[in-house]
């Protein structure tokens, strides 16, 4: 038992090294060629015609922390009732604050 349990550990060790030796293997740059200069770098921009200010009961009015529920309110009651009970522990929400008004 002991003959197979050092064979089993040294298997583990050996294929330890070889993944270890694999990896500086494929990290190492020793084959790039630096001489050339990089390609320039674009950044896309967004034009004042594609950028729109926020509607009023646009999630940007709300804390980041409510995006969840507030998506979960534009679904549907149902949708809303589960989501604040999945999330009762970790958020305490109350289901009429998010219910919209009739």
């Amino acid at each position: 038992m002991k003959a197979n349990m050092h064979k089993a550990v040294h298997h583990l060790l050996l294929g330890g090294a070889l993944a270890l030796g694999s990896t500086v293997a494929f990290a190492s740059d020793a084959g790039v060629d630096r001489s050339g200069a990089d390609a320039p770098l674009v950044l896309a921009q967004a034009t004042a015609a594609q950028a729109r200010p926020p509607s009023a009961n646009s999630a940007a009015n709300f804390p980041p922390l409510e995006a969840g529920v507030r998506r979960a309110a534009a679904e549907g009651p149902d949708a809303l009732r589960r989501y604040v009970w999945r999330t009762r522990m970790i958020y305490n929400y109350y289901m009429p604050d998010f219910v919209a008004a009739e």
